[in-house]
């Protein structure tokens, strides 16, 4: 017999066998230590985990991953689906109606308003389908090459988050908290620092007066690259491009790598770094949304980067 419902205490051990079990490809390898930080404290509100299990055994699994969104100055209450598996053996489309079913119910009891998520070409039509997500931004991937022009003279810190204290990152981060003005996710010192602490991945934080940079040092297809995973601007300031170009040279400076990436959307940036790469290299990446408060037209977000996503 198969049931679903929300798992109580997730074995994350076991979770990440399962997980890279049923995604079945040798580029594709589930961390437990990283889904327990993901599930817990990645976005600072936690997390459900609704599980299917057969005979007492995990089969699959989606979860909401809750996160604080702003629209119009006014907070609610957002969760972005992530982690949608089932082992082979059981896959059908009842089970996986089952799974959405269940987070809608939750959504429901838990008075969730927004839905988003960031799908493969696999769960896409699965999430429209069956929780009725729209598309809602399409970011192309952008790439470029650092060639150490920028003047160094505003930058005021760059640093290895995992070289400072916890006090001492939040300390740094504390003059950046995205405003209710600001339609998107809000991010506050502390949520940005548990943001940054993924026990498998480094990440270090640049910033001028006026801009901070989260950055992380990658390798894609052999290429090593800094991955700019998110720029924040100081409430009511006005970006200069300068800044934008000082923030790309001390990442990349402390990485030691001449390539950078970005993807996301900031409206705060008087330009977004880089171009963008042809879609037959890297297609752009998806966003789905849903507002379960309206049905007319989707809102417009002025910021949505890889920080505010489960991709990084």
């Amino acid at each position: 017999m198969i049931t679903v419902l929300e798992e109580g205490a997730v074995d994350f051990e076991s979770t990440a066998r399962i997980a890279t079990e049923a995604f079945g490809s040798k580029d594709v390898s589930f961390s437990a230590p990283r889904m327990k930080w993901l599930y817990e404290r990645g976005f600072g509100l936690g997390s459900a985990v609704v599980a299917a299990f057969a005979d007492g055994k995990k089969i699959g699994q989606i979860v909401l991953l809750h996160q604080k969104v702003y629209l119009d100055g006014a907070p609610v209450i957002a969760t972005q689906l992530i982690d949608l598996f089932i082992l082979k053996d059981h896959r059908s489309p009842g089970l996986v109606r089952r799974l959405y079913q269940e987070v809608e119910r939750l959504c429901e009891a838990n008075r969730i308003r927004v839905i988003l998520t960031l799908p493969n070409a696999i769960s896409a039509p699965l999430n429209a389908r069956f929780v009725k997500l729209r598309p809602l931004l399409s970011l192309p991937v952008r790439a470029g090459v650092n060639l150490g022009w920028s003047r160094r003279g505003r930058l005021k810190f760059s640093d290895l988050i995992k070289t400072l204290s916890r006090d001492q990152t939040i300390e740094r981060l504390a003059g950046f908290v995205t405003p209710p003005s600001e339609n998107g996710l809000h991010w506050d010192a502390a949520t940005l620092f548990d943001r940054a602490s993924d026990p498998t991945r480094d990440y270090a934080i640049h910033a001028t007066p006026d801009l901070l940079l989260i950055s992380s040092s990658r390798k894609t297809r052999g290429i090593s690259h800094v991955l700019l995973c998110g720029f924040l601007a100081r409430p009511g300031a006005v970006v200069a491009s300068s800044d934008v170009r000082t923030m790309i040279d001390a990442a990349c400076r402390l990485w030691k790598h001449r390539v950078f990436v970005y993807a996301g959307l900031n409206n705060n940036l008087p330009y977004l770094p880089g171009f963008a790469l042809p879609g037959r290299l890297r297609p752009p990446i998806l966003v789905q949304f849903r507002d379960f408060a309206s049905t007319g037209a989707l809102p417009r977000l002025d910021r949505f980067q890889l920080t505010d996503s489960d991709f990084i």
